[in-house]
């Protein structure tokens, strides 16, 4: 008796090379240009089956004044730096999405937190000197708040700047879970900025890499129209919370050539 392993196995065995026997090139064609579709596919499934996968496995405690602007963020206190990472962290949503979602509806029941002492549960990712909290388990993450004593907002003031290059996302940069090039890199960055994670403007020079946080003076979703493009920006820099916050308006982004 044939099993349908064996069948399987017999057919391949003979069907193929009398495929590539016939010498057709406009039907071995045709099969290769299938099998990359069906490789495609398969590949774009998976990948759009983990697009919201993040390590939530090592989850940890976090200390520190919380501020709104120009994207959530957590100065971490003294007392309560993690080993390794600096002072500063920007904060996100589980998945490609920013934190704002959850801190609104947090605020809703707890008051405002800017300028607040709070202690959050997340995933720290660091990497290029900058940090990035995951509110991993969404509004559970918030485990106490201090109202008492708010503190002020740290910034310098802003001076004109125009920098050259590449528009990408602070989750997938910082926390390194996705390719930094070609076309995922792409899909993914303009996902992830589209649904709030902060948009970072990416500088190269001999000195090395260079983060400049980006806020945009109106229109927010302009920078989806440059994604993974290297660009030249006109705007004002200034120091805030531990971030180079590069402001700018629509007319003042070009493409570089």
């Amino acid at each position: 008796m044939v099993t349908l392993e064996d069948q399987k196995s017999t057919n391949f065995i003979h069907v193929l090379p009398f495929s590539f026997s016939l010498k057709n090139k406009k039907r071995i064609g045709v099969i290769l240009i299938a099998l990359l579709v069906i490789t495609f596919i398969h590949h774009e499934y998976m990948h759009g089956v983990n697009d919201h996968s993040y390590e939530t496995s090592l989850l940890s405690e976090f200390e520190g004044i919380y501020f709104d602007q120009p994207y959530p963020s957590l100065v971490f206190d003294e007392a309560f730096i993690p080993k390794n990472v600096g002072q500063h962290a920007l904060i996100v949503g589980p998945g490609k999405s920013g934190a704002q979602e959850i801190v609104e509806q947090l605020e809703e029941q707890h008051g405002s937190f800017n300028g607040k002492s709070i202690r959050l549960r997340g995933t720290l990712y660091t990497t290029n000197d900058k940090t990035l909290i995951e509110l991993s388990q969404g509004k559970d993450a918030l485990l106490a708040i201090e109202r008492s004593l708010t503190y002020p907002v740290q910034r310098t003031a802003k001076k004109p700047i125009e920098l050259t290059g590449e528009i990408v996302n602070a989750k997938c940069w910082l926390s390194q879970q996705e390719v930094r090039e070609g076309y995922y890199h792409s899909r993914c960055t303009k996902a992830c900025i589209k649904n709030g994670v902060p948009a970072l403007l990416k500088v190269e020079n001999s000195g090395g890499i260079a983060l400049f946080l980006l806020k945009e003076n109106k229109d927010k979703l302009t920078v989806l129209d440059y994604i993974a493009k290297q660009v030249t920006i006109k705007g004002e820099v200034n120091f805030q919370n531990g971030w180079s916050v590069l402001s700018f308006a629509k007319d003042n982004i070009t493409v570089s050539h």
